[in-house]
Order: structure tokens, then C-alpha cells, then sequence
């Protein structure tokens, strides 16, 4: 009980012990003791129900006090409920997006400066053809067991973009762009076609000519106990297979140039070609690449693209993979537009016979045909 009920009680008891002192003095007081017991009882009555009401006040306010901050936590979580789907909304165009835009930012040197030559490469797009991760991995497998961690990387602007990894027999391949900086100086030896330290690593040169595209990052110790004659060797054949690649990869993209669509198209067994015409404001080469990622996510395998034109892709699928495909082209076209605003696409679909010599004219030909019919059409012949 509160010191104020107390306060009350001694006043009641002392207003009684008062009337009572009166009443035996002979009533020289001007109250009598009952009228006294009554004015007690009614002023305590009301002093308590004054403490009720205030009582009750207080624990109204504290108890809008105390909501308030579950009022809070259920608005953040309501906040983070919301920033979450929205997050899962836009996953998809995130790993578009942060895959696609490695493409070089185009740097501009002087033609007397003396790195010139070895910076146009610089704006080249990583090759993916199946080839060249095969080529990865025969390189680093070839240098075990004397270089058990190594890791390949290519010159893209001013970052180092990881290709290829091994850690003991482990290899692997990034599933996202991984970026490294170089100092100014271990850039101008790579460059200079030299071999540099970088700490406790060593910075081999990788180079298809007169010009660095990459390099070999490895351990300093396991680098010296390697035979000079042997690393060489793989190096020189890696190298060969990586400049053919890019003889034969689109500059922009990365994908497979004419010449080898020409070439592939003699050997591959898959039954379905493809034409893919793109018509947009924005980059036509960002565009190209995001279907090509597009694709190859929705049918969970590598396709690699052909970049034929400047805005014309072909590609191969087999013909459960083209169903797949065809099924889902609105939430292609859907999420180009929310990215890349207004664009529009157009397949020529030509199935393979025995003979091949009809095959990518039939492809052309149906593509024709759904340009003329207007965006957003596909034509299988």
C-alpha cells in the first residue's frame, strides 16, 4: 500500500480520536463527534477516489508509453518484410546486372605513351567459349604438384578480373566477378612483359603477343621450386589456346564471332538454331549479354551466343531446351524492359535435318518474317 492510503488512515483515526475528545469535554466544540466521523469519512472517500482516478491516468499513460515501441519494432519489421521482397524482386536483375557489367570502361592514352599498345586490350571481353575453361584447367592442373595454389587472372581496365582458380587439386571457377587492383608499378612490369612480386606472390605475364592479357598469381615459394623448362612449356601452349580464342570471340561481348559460328555450326549436335534479332535504345551489347545470361540460366547450362551482327545473336538448343525457352520469352522481354527500357526482340527458329547446308538460311529466313510481323514474334521453319 502507498504512503498516501497511510496519510488518509492516521487522518480518519485522528478526526475520530478528536470527535470523541469533544463529546466527553461537554460540547464546547462546535461540531458534534458524529458530524465530525462523517466530514472525516467523506473527505477520505474523496481523497481516495482522487488517488484512484490519478492511479488510473498514470497507468493508461504508461501503458501507451510501453506499446510504443513494440508499435516500432512492428513497423521495422514491416519495413524489413518489404525491403526483403523487394531484394528477392530484383535478385534476378542483380545477377544479371553485376555479371554483365564487366565490360571495360574505354581508357584514353596518348599514342606516344608506351603502355598504349598493351592497354587495348584492356577493352576486350572475356572469351566463353567452353574451350577456354578447359584451357584453364589444363594450365593449372599441369603445375601440380609444384604450385599448389595458383589463380588466373585478366586485365579489364583498371582491375584484375580472377578467370580461374586451383587450391591443392581443388580448381575453380568464379560464379560472380572478383576484382583485384594492382599497384602502379607491378602494372607497368606486367605490362613490360616482366615477372614482378607482389608481397609473397609472384606476378607471371600472360600474353597472346606483344601485349599482356592476363597473368599467373602463385605463391613466391612455390614459384621457385618449379622447373623454369617445364612452366614454359604449359604456359606457351595455354597461351596458344587462349589467342585463338580470342581470334574467334566478338570484342564487345565475348561471345563467338561469324568465323566460328561458321565453324560450329558444322559439329554441333544440338538439333535447334536460333536467330535473335534486338532492337533498343540502350546498349545493344549490355542487351545481348543479359540474354545470354538469361538463357543460360533458364536452361542451367553454358549456351554459348554467336554475335553475328551488331544487333543479331545466334545460339544452338536442343529441342526440350527450346521448349523450356520459348515458354518463358515474356519474362525475358519483361525484364529487359524494366532495365534496359524499350526493347523488343524477334526469333528465327530452323530445325536441323540431315543436311546442314539449309539450316541457318531457314533460320534467316524465319526471321524475316517476324521482323515484318512486328516485335516480340518468333518463327520456326
Amino acid at each position: 500500500m502507498k504512503i498516501q492510503h497511510f496519510g488518509i488512515i492516521f487522518f480518519f483515526f485522528n478526526l475520530s480520536a478528536f470527535a470523541e475528545t469533544g463529546t466527553a469535554s461537554g460540547g464546547r466544540n462546535l461540531f458534534s463527534g458524529d458530524t465530525l466521523i462523517l466530514g472525516g469519512i467523506s473527505i477520505s472517500l474523496l481523497f481516495l477516489f482522487g488517488l484512484v482516478l490519478k492511479e488510473s491516468v498514470r497507468k493508461s499513460a504508461e501503458l501507451s508509453e510501453t506499446s510504443e515501441p513494440w508499435k516500432t519494432k512492428d513497423t521495422n519489421r514491416s519495413s524489413l518484410v518489404e525491403t526483403t521482397e523487394e531484394a528477392d524482386r530484383e535478385k534476378t536483375a542483380d545477377l544479371f546486372s553485376s555479371q554483365s557489367r564487366i565490360v571495360s570502361k574505354p581508357i584514353h592514352v596518348s599514342p606516344s605513351s608506351a603502355s598504349s599498345n598493351a592497354r587495348r586490350i584492356w577493352k576486350r571481353e572475356v572469351p566463353t567459349h567452353p574451350e577456354l575453361v578447359s584451357a584453364h584447367r589444363n594450365f593449372l592442373t599441369n603445375l601440380s604438384p609444384g604450385i599448389s595454389n595458383a589463380e588466373i587472372y585478366f586485365l579489364s581496365g583498371e582491375v584484375s578480373l580472377l578467370l580461374a582458380s586451383k587450391n591443392g587439386r581443388v580448381f575453380h571457377l568464379p560464379e560472380s566477378p572478383q576484382e583485384r587492383l594492382l599497384s602502379e608499378d607491378n602494372k607497368r612490369g606486367i605490362f613490360s612483359g616482366n615477372i614482378v612480386t607482389d608481397g609473397e606472390y609472384v606476378l607471371i605475364p600472360l600474353s597472346t603477343g606483344s601485349s599482356p592479357f592476363g597473368y599467373l598469381r602463385t605463391g613466391l615459394k612455390d614459384w621457385e621450386s618449379i622447373s623454369p623448362g617445364e612452366f614454359r612449356t604449359w604456359k606457351e601452349e595455354y597461351e596458344e589456346q587462349v589467342s585463338i580464342q580470342f581470334e574467334s570471340s566478338d570484342p564487345e561481348t565475348g561471345f563467338g564471332n561469324l568465323h566460328a559460328f561458321e565453324l560450329d555450326k558444322a559439329r554441333v549436335n544440338e538439333e535447334i538454331l536460333i536467330f535473335a534479332h534486338v532492337s533498343t535504345e540502350s546498349s545493344a551489347p549490355y542487351v545481348l549479354k543479359w540474354i545470354s545470361l538469361w538463357t543460360s540460366k533458364i536452361i542451367r547450362k553454358q549456351i554459348r551466343f554467336y554475335r553475328i551482327r551488331k544487333d543479331r545473336v545466334a545460339f544452338f538448343l536442343e529441342p526440350e531446351e527450346w521448349n523450356t525457352f520459348c515458354e518463358r520469352l515474356g519474362e525475358l522481354v519483361e525484364s529487359l524492359r524494366r532495365e534496359n527500357g524499350s526493347v523488343s526482340l524477334n526469333f528465327g527458329v530452323s530445325i536441323r535435318e540431315e543436311s546442314r547446308d539449309e539450316w541457318a538460311t531457314n533460320a534467316r529466313k524465319a526471321l524475316s518474317e517476324s521482323i515484318e510481323q512486328g516485335p516480340n514474334r518468333y518463327i520456326c521453319l
